[in-house]
């Protein structure tokens, strides 16, 4: 039951009341020891295990359509729009209060109608309160290409958000008869262990890592979305995209997954990371012999320990032995 928590802290995170820190202790107390990657028997594979690194790349590579993908309220727009007006009626009537009251119904009569600004505007322009020197049609005209534009820029932050991430997947187990067929080339691959028992708790790799999280339904970024037009920037909470990347359908739950995550400013390539030299690899049960003994090679050369994985005879199951 811990993942309630955990996401409970980062979901609670704002400026003024920072709860990460607290997410990652329980992440800490219940990360698995070791780490697994299944990979297909392949040159960049090979690469990747002589120089001690992964492939971070960005989710729009995955076979699933839905890996890191988010939701938005249908009505996503108009509750930003409104969220936004909210802030411009709250500064206009915060700075008009020394000159003359508005009332309760007034404001939320104009918040009702067709055309909020330009009926707020008007109102205030009977009142003999002058906006900024401007008239008030001008004004309500500028105040709404300005959210437009504000609902336009937020399309593209929603764009961005799942184009900037860079993520690779890990899973807690090594023995799963599934993920050998799907990411092991059907067992003729190989699997990387990372051991993070040696790692001090704020390695990059350690702390990046985080446990996927596993729904029937997608990920709902609307509150985040309100949150940037937001006049009150100490309750923003800038971990939702984070939290948008570690959402994975259920039924994928069966992989375990554990998966290092970023969320990048900028867009950049997909790329190697350096990671952690692993401590050992397990060969695949239907791999080739030639390349059991070139895989064996590389280990040997970087005191990497192998193991076979072996077919058990009674069960659906697989074991791993030691190789010499």
């Amino acid at each position: 039951m811990w993942i309630g928590s955990f996401v409970d802290c980062l979901e609670e995170s704002t400026l003024s009341h920072p709860r990460f820190e607290e997410a990652y202790a329980i992440k800490q107390q219940n990360i698995p020891k070791r780490i697994y990657k299944y990979r297909r028997d392949c040159d960049y594979s090979r690469a990747n295990l002589r120089t001690d690194t992964v492939w971070l790349s960005s989710p729009d590579s995955y076979n699933d359509p839905y890996d890191c993908a988010f939701a938005v309220l249908k009505d996503s727009k108009d509750i930003v729009m409104a969220a936004a007006i909210k802030v411009i009626f709250d500064e206009i009537t915060d700075a008009c209060k020394y000159r003359q009251a508005i009332s309760i119904d007034v404001i939320e009569k104009a918040k009702a109608s067709r055309e909020p600004l330009r009926s707020i505007a008007e109102y205030m322009s009977t009142l003999g309160i002058d906006i900024e020197s401007q008239d008030p049609h001008r004004w309500a005209e500028r105040s709404s290409v300005q959210l437009n534009g504000l609902i336009c820029e937020i399309d593209a932050t929603l764009n961005l958000v799942r184009r900037n991430a860079k993520v690779c997947s890990f899973s807690a187990i090594s023995d799963s008869i599934l993920m050998w067929s799907h990411y092991a080339d059907n067992h003729r691959g190989f699997c990387v262990e990372y051991d993070l028992d040696p790692l001090v708790p704020n390695h990059p790799f350690r702390r990046n890592l985080y446990p996927v999280i596993y729904s029937p339904d997608l990920y709902d970024l609307t509150p985040w979305l309100k949150s940037l037009v937001d006049s009150d920037l100490q309750q923003f909470n800038s971990i939702h995209p984070l939290l948008a990347l570690i959402h994975k359908f259920d039924g994928w739950g069966y992989e375990q997954e554990w998966r290092l995550a970023l969320v990048l400013p900028t867009l950049i390539e997909d790329h190697d990371l350096k990671v952690p030299r692993p401590i050992r690899i397990f060969l695949g049960s239907k791999m080739e012999h030639t390349n059991k003994n070139e895989l064996r090679a590389i280990c040997e050369e970087k005191g990497i320990e192998v193991w076979q994985m072996q077919m058990a005879d009674d069960k659906y199951r697989l074991f791993a032995e030691r190789q010499h």
